[in-house]
């Protein structure tokens, strides 16, 4: 069964987000995340790849870029998961690098809060669209971005160190009115 998740609803900041995962009955924050966070988010990043995995010192650098800005989603204070969200000058598309649910908190829709909020932010900054790569392999993860609104749009033969090939998906960042 897929978890239901409203919409965003505001916080008193207004770069955190709070979803309401009816099915799951839980609340999941999402907000950005800093370089004090770099313990949690290598924790999620180790517990969730074995493949692929970002050394901890490249999320240090990531974290300290500014093109990259990561989202940290907590259930209950507890890390759930994170995103890392890439913006190039002068482009209206931004690139998901990675995004991550930790184990114990899979299957309640933390990944579609952080794609719900990706996509929030991408529009925000005045982004039209939003991508990401997926290995071919990695049926979980495309039914999530094909629910949370992502198309095919390519594939890039041996993408991976593996030679496995990677999907590519974009979705579109709605223009929010009123702003920028």
């Amino acid at each position: 069964m897929t978890p239901r998740i409203d919409l965003p609803r505001p916080c008193d900041d207004d770069l955190r987000w709070r979803f309401d995962c009816r099915d799951a009955q839980a609340v999941i924050e999402v907000r950005l995340a800093g370089r004090d966070d770099l313990d949690v988010i290598d924790g999620i990043e180790v517990d969730s790849f074995t493949a692929d995995r970002f050394a901890r010192e490249n999320l240090r650098r990531m974290l300290a870029a500014r093109k990259t800005l990561f989202l940290l989603a907590r259930i209950g204070g507890e890390p759930a998961g994170y995103l890392a969200l890439a913006f190039r000058r002068g482009s209206a598309t931004s690139r998901i690098y990675s995004i991550a649910v930790a184990p114990d908190h899979r299957g309640v829709g933390v990944a579609q809060a952080m794609l719900g909020a990706a996509t929030d932010l991408t529009a925000r900054r005045g982004g039209a669209k939003i991508r990401l790569e997926v290995r071919k392999s990695n049926t979980k993860a495309i039914t999530v971005y094909q629910r949370a609104g992502f198309h095919l749009r390519g594939t890039r033969e041996a993408y991976y160190e593996d030679g496995e090939a990677a999907l590519l998906f974009e979705a579109e960042a709605p223009h929010r009115s009123g702003e920028r």
